[in-house]
């Protein structure tokens, strides 16, 4: 009975049924969307800042994350580079050197970072190699006799104003205190929308940074791209004794990028919690519409109710029929919600939301980091369920004023119409 009458009492006001249901699943619906587009904006974020320079672990000396000094460098053969390739959770591994000189031409020069990288290693782990605006990436093998190669950042080729061909000479400061120098040839321009990158870096082999720098078979970074961003840290914790018995007479930091890059940690964390803050707004005024429909519904049947309690219905039986009502209504709404924002959210997973339609860049750049005209969004079974869970329970709350109120009417006077 209490079901049968709590059908009823909903379709006899069909239009405030349907509009109430219809505020509850655009809530809903604008929740799961938003918080997609948020994971699928931040994963972005994390992804471009940590593609290209950090990775998502980094291994240095702990002196050098202090003081990046070029000798504080430490070995790593190729078998220590595989044997971290083959680790749970290790998607590609890339040893390196960073050596900081001046590089030029008779002409001009620029103080550049020079990052001697293998070609191979460096292409698999990061997409440097699809970054190439001019000319190619390095070759796979260092041309021992003759001029090394170079691929530069397109705004340090451009303060340079190096074209590919053109040759530029290095001069640093060595490891062993004596003067490096050598002549590269340009034979590639990147443009990773990543400013460190894009202003600064120089990419050389990886030996003839080593013989440039003093530094025989060292290196002063190794950095590890992890299968899932967000067990970056597990994965370095995981890491740290596999480095210690490769590494045994430094002490090493292996650092995921959470501590590499605490500002975009941060931004993460904090998106968060804006996450939660926003639940509650819209919550509160999906709520305050709920709990109007049915005090205006409670209101306006309380000579029903006393009716109803004359001829035997207890007052709990009527409480339960008002809050049955208030969460029918609930997960209407919370299931349309749902419907509507992830076939939404998924439409926008796969095509992307084009942002060019709200200015006209081509490209945005935000901390540094420069995103495509398209943000993905990133669709989880928490992301859909959670808000029509939490819909459901607090319509459910919502209900609970107007059924209390209902289940004290007083016969008489209610019948009477005097209260």
């Amino acid at each position: 009975m209490i079901v049968r009458l709590a059908l009823r009492n909903l379709l006899r006001n069909r239009w405030r049924s349907v509009l109430t249901s219809g505020g509850v699943a655009l809530a809903v619906a604008m929740m799961i969307w938003t918080v997609s587009f948020l994971d699928g904006w931040m994963g972005a974020m994390v992804r471009g800042s940590t593609a290209l320079d950090s990775l998502q672990v980094q291994i240095e000396r702990s002196d050098y994350v202090e003081e990046p000094a070029i000798y504080r460098s430490f070995e790593m053969t190729p078998q220590g580079l595989e044997r971290l390739g083959g680790e749970a959770g290790v998607e590609a591994v890339s040893a390196r050197v960073r050596l900081f000189g001046l590089l030029g031409d008779e002409q001009r020069s620029q103080v550049a970072q020079i990052l001697g990288v293998d070609p191979q290693l460096e292409a698999r782990a990061t997409p440097v190699e699809e970054a190439v605006v001019q000319g190619r990436w390095l070759a796979d093998e260092d041309p021992v006799e003759g001029l090394g190669e170079v691929v530069l950042g397109d705004r340090l080729a451009r303060q340079l104003e190096a074209q590919v061909g053109d040759e530029l000479v290095v001069f640093l400061e060595a490891a062993d205190g004596s003067l490096g120098n050598d002549v590269f040839e340009v034979v590639g321009v990147v443009r990773t929308g990543t400013s460190i990158i894009d202003r600064q870096a120089a990419y050389v082999h990886l030996e003839r940074a080593r013989y440039l720098g003093a530094l025989e078979g060292q290196v002063h970074q190794v950095v590890i791209g992890a299968a899932d961003l967000s067990k970056a840290p597990a994965l370095a914790q995981r890491l740290s004794p596999v480095i210690e018995e490769l590494v045994s007479e430094q002490e090493m930091a292996v650092r995921p990028w959470q501590e590499v890059l605490p500002s975009i940690a941060e931004l993460v964390e904090l998106t968060g919690s804006s996450n939660a803050v926003m639940y509650l707004i819209i919550y509160l005024v999906a709520s305050l519409g709920i709990m109007n429909t049915q005090r205006m519904s409670a209101l306006e049947r309380r000579r029903e109710f006393g009716v109803l309690m004359a001829i035997g219905v207890s007052p709990r039986r009527l409480f339960w029929i008002v809050v049955l009502e208030t969460m029918v209504l609930g997960v209407m709404g919370a299931l349309l919600g749902v419907v509507l924002g992830a076939s939404l959210s998924l439409y926008h997973a796969s095509a992307g939301l084009d942002l060019s339609i709200f200015s006209p860049q081509t490209s945005f750049s935000y901390m540094g980091v420069s995103f495509d005209e398209r943000i993905y969004t990133t669709v989880g079974w928490r992301t859909v369920v959670e808000p029509a869970v939490v819909m459901v329970v607090v319509s459910l709350l919502c209900g609970l004023w107007p059924a209390t109120q209902s289940a004290r009417v007083e016969i008489a006077p209610a019948i009477s119409g005097r209260s």
